[in-house]
């Protein structure tokens, strides 16, 4: 594995993305008439740049995403005459609900794209658990016995069966003492353990705390429409399930749930290596949150300028200047600082080896 080559075209993925975000965003805006002043990816001082008709074009120094600066994004801002017809304050709502919308838009579409052609390559249709372990729960009765990743359970009580008995062995015997058989490598030992007691739909049911591991049938790929069929079903599937995530957030904190660009970066040096529809299922998650992370109605994030288009709507008359800084600030920080909080987490779990893809 070459981990230089991997973060070189880790980065590359992330160049693009955020260039055909960006490309959304402009390409829209003149569509509807704005005027762009900037196209950047990443942001700070540019490294490169050239100008073409009245937009200039640049690479930044910092690489933390990309903006398209387009003339008028307040009302107060300091606007010439001859172009002021041209400005974002300027246009209807629609249309600069449309301007913004489109980065988001073809981040959402170049993953559905991404997913229909790891559709049409060919994905296994069949999962099946195995006794081999996948993971072990810290401080759980796994780890008690010293059970560690890629250890195998083959027999519960001395009894050795299909892995479905085996665990309903386990589930059937809460807080009980049960006598576990492991094998590791070409040895088999058994160990004693309690398993511990949780609740199922108010039902007591025995566990040891650990992950089995899964074994993919072979790839069966779809046809032309099928696998548009499927891309779609999958985006609509990630879509709901980042939803589910990210309200949880407000409601019961879990930093293991989410990822800053390091974790992404560190699980694309362990899957780069394994294959084509691998990758490409990457780009297309990494695109859809790209886009939806955009859309959380949070100054200064897309969505938060749709927030305040739809706001002046129902106002009837522009948010002020001094209302919409100081909101875009509060949302900087807290982006910043949640950002930070998420690096430390990943550094944190790349370090134990939590980190799995």
């Amino acid at each position: 594995m070459n981990v230089a080559w991997n973060i070189l075209q880790f980065v590359l993925i992330m160049m693009g993305l955020v260039l055909v975000h960006e490309a959304g965003h402009m390409v829209v805006a003149k569509w509807c008439g704005m005027r762009v002043e900037k196209f950047s990816i990443f942001f700070g001082r540019p490294l490169a740049s050239f100008r073409r008709g009245e937009t200039l074009y640049a690479i930044g120094w910092l690489p933390l995403g990309g903006y398209v600066k387009i003339t008028g994004m307040t009302r107060e801002e300091d606007v010439p005459e001859d172009v002021t017809h041209r400005a974002y304050f300027a246009a209807p709502v629609w249309r600069r609900i449309a301007t913004i919308a489109a980065g988001p838009g073809v981040n959402v579409v170049l993953a559905v794209l991404a997913f229909a052609i790891m559709f049409w390559i060919g994905v296994p249709r069949t999962v099946e658990a195995t006794p081999t372990v996948a993971q072990v729960t810290a401080d759980s009765p796994a780890a008690g016995i010293g059970l560690r990743q890629g250890d195998e359970i083959v027999a519960v009580d001395g009894q050795r069966g299909e892995l479905a008995s085996l665990r309903e062995r386990l589930s059937s015997q809460p807080g009980e003492v049960v006598q576990v058989t492991i094998r590791r490598g070409q040895q088999e030992f058994t160990r004693s353990v309690r398993l511990r007691t949780e609740f199922v739909d108010g039902e007591p049911v025995g566990r040891l705390g650990l992950a089995f591991g899964f074994r993919e049938g072979p790839p069966e790929s779809s046809s032309l429409v099928g696998g548009f069929a499927d891309a779609l079903d999958f985006t609509w599937f990630v879509t709901e399930t980042s939803g589910e995530v990210i309200a949880r957030q407000f409601t019961q904190p879990n930093l293991d749930e989410a990822s800053s660009v390091v974790g992404a970066g560190a699980v694309y040096n362990e899957v780069a290596d394994d294959g084509l529809t691998t990758v490409l299922r990457f780009i297309g998650l990494i695109s859809l949150a790209l886009a939806l992370f955009n859309l959380l109605p949070l100054p200064p994030l897309d969505g938060g300028h749709i927030l305040f288009a739809l706001v002046e709507k129902v106002r009837g008359s522009p948010v002020p200047r001094r209302v919409y800084e100081s909101v875009s600030i509060a949302g900087f920080v807290v982006i910043l600082f949640v950002g930070l909080l998420l690096i430390q987490n990943d550094i944190f779990r790349i370090s134990n080896g939590t980190l799995i893809p």
